[in-house]
């Protein structure tokens, strides 16, 4: 138990990995889900920009959330090198780099530690989130998080810890999808079309990234989910 002075915060859940027949069904569920899991993502996503932006020494003036499913993150710091690199490929890396780190982590019987781990994560992000859709998608998530790990049994804490982890490991190929339909439509001013100015390598080889990456975390996620 982890425990505080007014009794005990949250029932560790520390073992071997689920039974696979949880991770097969919290998978389906995962896809079967729709508008939440966009938010989340684009929080995510957004949220990674601010993480490496924060790394590299860049100021981060905040952090928007928009009910269409859109983000978008300022920050301040020199107009090239490493350091603006880093931070516009963040994006579309970290809702993938997330989930097969939660992964790691559920496949090592780790379950609140996910729960943990992420409810840290959205209160650091709901520090530099300046629009009231994105404070509400944070709190909202993060409490949930903290309501499972506090007073659902063990099996509702792994259920809801491999559901987040799926929908963050189908998020990243989708939202690469997403990118790609955009900017066949015409769409400009994405992180891809950025890093293409700041790097000269077309737009086009940046989604290519983006898409080898995702489906590699994704695979990887799963294998060790379904391991």
């Amino acid at each position: 138990m982890v425990v505080g002075s007014g009794g005990a915060l949250a029932a560790v859940v520390d073992g071997a990995a689920a039974l696979r027949v949880v991770a097969v069904v919290t998978a389906l569920l995962a896809l079967v889900v729709s508008r939440w899991p966009e938010h989340l993502d684009t929080a995510v996503h957004e949220g990674g920009h601010a993480f490496a932006a924060f790394l590299v020494g860049r100021l981060v003036a905040g952090v928007w959330v928009d009910a269409d499913g859109t983000g978008l993150t300022w920050s301040f710091g020199r107009r090239s090198g490493v350091g603006l690199f880093a931070t516009q490929a963040a994006g579309y890396l970290f809702p993938s780099l997330v989930g097969v780190c939660s992964a790691r982590l559920l496949a090592a019987g780790k379950v609140t530690a996910v729960l943990i781990l992420g409810v840290l994560a959205l209160a650091a992000l709901l520090l530099v989130v300046r629009n009231g859709f994105g404070e509400r998608v944070v709190v909202i998530v993060g409490a949930s998080m903290v309501l499972t790990a506090r007073y659902c049994p063990d099996w509702a804490q792994t259920w809801y810890a491999y559901l987040l982890t799926w929908v963050l490991l189908f998020s990243g190929p989708r939202s690469v999808l997403v990118l790609h339909r955009a900017r066949r439509l015409g769409a400009v001013g994405s992180d891809a079309d950025r890093l293409a100015e700041s790097t000269h390598i077309p737009a086009l080889l940046w989604v290519l990234a983006f898409a080898v990456f995702s489906l590699w975390c994704a695979l990887k996620g799963a294998a060790l989910l379904l391991a």
